[in-house]
């Protein structure tokens, strides 16, 4: 079954592109040479990146992440090919005008040069779509699995690499299989890590002592003494309630984890029988929908804890 970097998710397109481009270039299998180490740290313009980012395979914002990984490189081996085929042909060009008085074939050589440049620049898209749209390798699956210290992620990455080893899979399962992938990928990138322990003060004691500063402002005489236990009555209110939506997204997010480590293993589980019986995949596909289900949960639960996350004054606007 063939699987893209596409369908492990952004986090992971980018991370097998760098590999990728990283083992190209350490064999020294890509032109440019020292071209290369020397445009390393530079950047190139927006339009470049666009362009090489066409055929990558992945989501355009994703590409030029990866892009930007190896964007240096890239632009050595522009120089490097481009460069040198456009200056040949330039130096031709100029020796058939001013030596030969040949202008029509100077013309040409001229031309020549230009397309030399844009054959230059043909070369790092095409590395950047082999990067990007190769089907994932055992090794490269092996690799991201011993990188992996999550339980939950490398639960994920080991089911990943048992539906990339099947050969013989109905076209209905590897579709369902695959979206399941997908939906799960995307997940775990969104789902916050497991939290450490953290201690949350009582709300109710927050609440309380927001109270008793509201009762001290009604007594005040002075109105900017008043005003300030106020403010300190409202933050103390609102830092109560983030206490409890964020205590309530903690336990949801730690919930959610091990129902979608059930998940993965009772679809690494489908898989397996699926392959046995060679027949019946209404099973797969049923977990398959389960599983997407709950991704979608999580995937809901990490958008609300990054609107939590954000302060009030971005969520409503300043001024």
């Amino acid at each position: 079954m063939e699987l893209q970097p596409a369908d492990l998710g952004p986090n992971r397109s980018v991370e097998i592109f760098r590999m990728r481009a990283v083992a190209q270039f350490s064999q020294g299998n890509a032109p440019g040479g020292r071209l290369r180490s020397a445009f390393a740290t530079k950047t190139g313009s927006n339009a470049l990146t666009r362009f090489w980012a066409k055929e990558s395979g992945l989501a355009p914002e994703v590409a030029e992440k990866a892009i930007q990984e190896v964007r240096g490189q890239l632009l050595g081996i522009l120089v490097g090919m481009g460069g040198g085929l456009g200056c040949s042909f330039a130096m031709q060009s100029a020796i058939l005008g001013s030596l030969a008085n040949m202008p029509a074939l100077a013309a040409a050589m001229g031309a020549a040069s230009v397309g030399g440049f844009a054959a230059g620049g043909l070369v790092p898209r095409n590395y950047v779509r082999r990067w990007g749209t190769t089907p994932l390798s055992p090794q490269e699956l092996d690799l991201l699995v011993t990188q992996e210290d999550d339980p939950l992620a490398r639960s994920f990455l080991l089911l990943v690499r048992e539906a990339q080893s099947q050969t013989n899979l109905p076209d209905a399962a590897q579709n369902e299989l695959k979206e399941a992938i997908r939906v799960l990928g995307l997940a775990l990138e969104r789902l916050p890590s497991a939290p450490a322990e953290t201690a949350l003060r009582d709300t109710e004691s927050l609440r309380a002592e927001s109270g008793s500063l509201r009762q001290q402002a009604l007594t005040e005489t002075d109105r900017v003494a008043a005003d300030s236990l106020e403010r300190r009555a409202d933050a103390l209110e609102r830092s109560a309630s983030a206490m409890e939506k964020s205590a309530t997204l903690l336990r949801r997010n730690s919930l959610l984890r091990q129902e979608l480590q059930a998940q993965i293993e009772a679809l690494r589980l489908e898989l397996g029988s699926t392959v046995v019986t060679g027949t019946d995949t209404t099973s797969l596909a049923q977990v398959a929908s389960v599983a997407r289900g709950v991704a979608r949960e999580a995937d809901a639960l990490a958008t609300a804890r990054a609107e939590l996350d954000t302060p009030q004054q971005q969520r409503v606007g300043v001024g």
